[in-house]
């Protein structure tokens, strides 16, 4: 059974700060894979469109 209840707006932007939070941590080392750290930034942006799909009253301008 899966909820299909939309995730709250502040759980949109929880998980879209934590995500580009680990993107900025790894592009800081330049040992890491910088290719992934993209990734995770792209999920970031990724996020926050769905948050504003889900929740247009309360979309950014």
């Amino acid at each position: 059974m899966t909820d299909q209840t939309p995730l709250s707006v502040p759980q949109y932007e929880l998980m879209a700060a934590e995500l580009q939070k680990m993107s900025d941590m790894i592009r800081s080392r330049p040992e890491m894979n910088h290719h992934f750290a993209e990734r995770l930034a792209v999920l970031s942006k990724e996020m926050r469109e769905d948050e504003a799909r889900a929740h247009p009253e309360t979309a950014r301008r």
